[in-house]
């Protein structure tokens, strides 16, 4: 593959990553930002197993909404940073943000 395709195939998945972003807001009414170090993580997932774009949205819908909303409902927070160890550890990213959070006081 030549470095000009090469470079075109991965602005492909990085807006298709990006697009997944909006698709986890219109979906579950929650605002997520995929970090750089997340995207290079999905990207390289993309590149080296078979998996698809469709495929991580499921994988990441299942892993983060009901943690998620949980925050969202208890504290009104709406936009979370998910970075490459989240995606890695997902269970363990939502137990600290549900610790950090709640502990956190009220705004007003």
């Amino acid at each position: 593959m030549d470095i000009g395709h090469a470079i075109e195939k991965i602005k492909s998945f990085y807006d298709e990553i990006k697009k997944i972003e909006l698709s986890f807001f219109k979906d579950h009414d929650i605002n997520i930002v995929l970090e750089e170090d997340a995207i290079d993580f999905i990207i390289e997932q993309l590149i080296s197993s078979s998996a698809s774009i469709e495929s991580f949205y499921d994988k990441l819908s299942g892993d983060f909404k009901l943690g998620l909303k949980l925050i969202l409902e208890k504290t009104g927070k709406n936009r979370f940073f998910v970075n490459r160890e989240a995606l890695i550890a997902p269970e363990t990213y939502l137990n600290n943000l549900i610790k950090a959070e709640l502990s956190m006081p009220p705004t007003k």
